[in-house]
């Protein structure tokens, strides 16, 4: 089992212990956080459901992000707390992730290549973690899924 693997294993074990539920919201990680998960035989058990918001127009239609939101820009922490929140409050889920950045290979937003924000919703708060990954576009999706994954175990232990 590679890293993401064995910290989704841990991540089920612990939700499964504690009898709770995830759901996810993923930008540029394009999925793999919710992949990572149901690859586990009896995922169901703790992952709800997700969503892949890649577009703009998507976050808006389908997570109904406030226009406010977007003052701040799709590369925010402001953007990833929404999306966690408001993908949480859509599946009744206990916890929720949601990423949004910048993979690369150009600037956008004036924001460069690398730069991630990871939010996890829990039931009490939400917690939001900023990536600056160095790597080429595959690689700094890779390691967003993973360091996300990381920063989740870390939440709900």
């Amino acid at each position: 089992m590679n890293s993401i693997d064995v910290i989704a294993h841990n991540i089920f074990k612990k939700l499964t212990e504690k009898g709770k539920t995830l759901s996810t919201a993923e930008s540029c990680s394009g999925g793999l956080i919710a992949s990572s998960i149901t690859d586990i035989p009896g995922a169901s058990k703790v992952f709800v459901g997700g969503v892949v918001v890649y577009a703009t127009e998507m976050k808006k239609r389908i997570l109904k992000i406030p226009e406010k939101v977007f003052t701040y820009g799709v590369i925010s922490q402001e953007m990833a707390t929404a999306m966690a929140l408001s993908v949480k409050s859509l599946t009744g889920s206990d916890y929720s992730i949601a990423t949004t950045g910048n993979l690369g290979p150009d600037t956008m937003e004036g924001k460069p290549e690398g730069l991630i924000y990871v939010a996890i919703a829990t039931p009490e708060k939400v917690c939001v973690k900023e990536l600056n990954l160095q790597g080429d576009r595959l690689s700094n999706k890779k390691e967003a899924t993973l360091e996300a994954l990381k920063f989740l175990l870390g939440v709900i232990a």
